[in-house]
């Protein structure tokens, strides 16, 4: 204890420098399925409960989106002219918005840009074939798709900015019908079998895509093309709608 000094020369505190490798994690390697129908229909065989649920709430929602449309179309009597300079601003600065609130629509952008089949996924359930996968990815478009002209076609001939607001609010609930019915069988409302199905989407993911930089990028670029394509259907009506005012 002479000295001052509590250490040994051997038993001093060394300082080390360690080098290490930052690597990204799993997490931003591979992508969640979605908790929706159209996973189910992916994972589940075909014909069978889940599968046929899935079916059912799919064309169910397209059906209350063309009743909607039908009954907009029906009161507002389909004119595209005649709109006040408010509501042609107001719809102007929507047209981003109804792309962007398309869920569907825009998870299949993603989708084509950033993910890819893996088999390793048939270990996990058997029924989630390419074909199925397929069929998903198709049955997701077209409902984003029909959502997206549907929401566009109301867009153009509201009459109201209040009314604008208020069939966005509509459709944005319909869109969520999906959400719902894979939450009531994720929940075991309908059985302990389906509820298994949705189980087996909660632990699947799809793995990253490894392309150019332009394939990684097809996302922004189908949205700012969908975009690109409303406005331009935008301009033609307000140049025809100005034409129709000014002879």
């Amino acid at each position: 204890m002479e000295g001052g000094d509590i250490f040994d020369d051997d038993d001093r505190p060394k300082l080390t420098w360690h080098t290490s490798t930052i690597r990204p994690p799993d997490i931003d390697e591979r992508q969640e399925l979605g908790e929706d129908v159209y996973s189910l229909i992916f994972v589940a065989p075909v014909f069978g409960r889940t599968f046929m649920f899935a079916l059912y709430v799919v064309f169910l929602k397209l059906m209350l989106f063309t009743l909607l449309g039908f009954d907009l179309y029906s009161r507002s009597q389909g004119n595209f002219n005649g709109k006040s300079t408010l509501t042609r601003v107001t719809q102007f600065f929507l047209i981003p918005v109804a792309v962007a609130m398309q869920e569907d629509l825009m998870a299949v952008f993603a989708r084509i840009a950033n993910v890819k089949y893996d088999q390793d996924i048939l270990e996990t359930s058997p029924y989630a074939t390419p074909s199925k996968f397929a069929l998903s990815f198709l049955l997701r478009f077209a409902d984003g798709l029909y959502s997206l002209i549907l929401n566009f076609i109301l867009l153009l001939i509201t009459d109201e900015v209040l009314n604008l607001f208020l069939n966005f609010a509509a459709l944005g609930f319909l869109q969520s019908i999906d959400d719902v019915a894979f939450s009531v069988v994720a929940n075991g409302y309908l059985g302990d079998k389906m509820e298994s199905r949705a189980d087996l989407v909660r632990d699947i993911s799809l793995p990253r895509r490894r392309g150019d930089s332009f394939t990684n990028s097809l996302d922004s670029v189908l949205f700012f093309s969908t975009c690109s394509v409303m406005f331009g259907i935008y301009v033609f009506i307000l140049v025809n709608d100005q034409g129709s005012l000014s002879s």
